[in-house]
């Protein structure tokens, strides 16, 4: 496997891993009533440990395959001298910082589960603002620059928590159907949603702020093949969009009527979300190997 090939997917990996502690952490601590969230985050934290763990490795991984980028090849890519290099670039200035803080998530399990899960969601989004600095988003300096990457923050964050809070959903609705759980189910989902309606916005309105800022102008140019990932992505968040809407307003209302098939309905709408939404991040990754033009 090349290193390039290597660097995407393990960009993937790290995307998908900083969100899933984002959404996780997000949805056990705010989310979630007090009665319920100790049930949920015993249910979660295998998830939340492996999340934690594979964004630290994969954060120095990524460092790896960027020194034997810059280097060269794969035996560089072990050299501790050539890692000192990189992290004396610009992309090292902010993965610096970007390694500290998967060091301190990993410190973080060891707290206790109420304040374990406030400082994975501190240290997630930190995390994913740090990813703002980096790539396509630095290609601007002065007000542009500033914009450009505030903008990208945003939607670091409102993605984190839209593609991160699916796996925390899926084992909620797990407790609709015991009596004794139902209500504090009922009223995290709606929490969920209505914190979702405002992440799918900000997903959607800072996604084209972004293209607009890194394209510099519309309408595409399909001879580009930047371009045309950027064509399937978007066409591949509408269609998140539409399932979301769907599974929100069609779905949910029909649970007082057929509550056994909503709710099968819901967990495959959350599935199909998942699927989708592992293809934009791979998408996203990609990203980084063109140049936008």
């Amino acid at each position: 496997m090349s290193l390039a090939t290597l660097f995407v997917l393990c960009r993937l990996v790290h995307f998908a891993a900083v969100m899933l502690m984002f959404g996780i952490s997000l949805f056990t601590a705010l989310l979630s009533p007090q009665r319920l969230s100790p049930i949920l985050c015993r249910d979660v934290r295998p998830l939340l440990l492996a999340g934690t763990w594979i964004a630290g490795l994969s954060a120095v991984a990524l460092l790896a395959i960027q020194a034997g980028q810059m280097g060269d090849g794969w035996e560089d890519a072990w050299r501790l001298e050539v890692w000192w290099a990189v992290l004396g670039t610009t992309f090292g200035e902010v993965w610096r910082w970007h390694l500290g803080l998967s060091l301190l998530a990993i410190l973080s399990l060891l707290l206790p589960e109420r304040p374990r899960a406030q400082a994975l969601a501190l240290c997630s989004a930190l995390l994913l603002v740090s990813l703002a600095f980096i790539g396509h988003a630095a290609m601007h300096e002065g007000t542009l620059g500033a914009l450009h990457r505030a903008n990208h923050a945003v939607h670091l964050l409102a993605a984190g928590y839209w593609f991160g809070s699916l796996a925390p959903l899926l084992v909620c609705l797990r407790y609709l159907q015991p009596p004794q759980w139902r209500s504090d189910a009922i009223t995290t989902l709606i929490r969920f949603s209505r914190w979702g309606h405002l992440a799918v916005a900000a997903v959607i309105v800072t996604g084209i702020v972004n293209s607009l800022i890194i394209l510099g102008g519309w309408p595409l140019n399909l001879g580009s093949p930047y371009q045309r990932l950027l064509l399937i992505k978007t066409a591949l968040v509408a269609l998140m969009v539409m399932v979301a809407l769907a599974n929100r307003y069609a779905v949910v209302p029909a649970m007082s009527r057929v509550p056994a098939l909503a709710q099968r309905g819901v967990v495959l709408a959350c599935w199909l979300e998942v699927g989708l939404g592992m293809a934009v991040l791979l998408l996203v990754s990609l990203f980084a190997t063109y140049a936008p033009v």
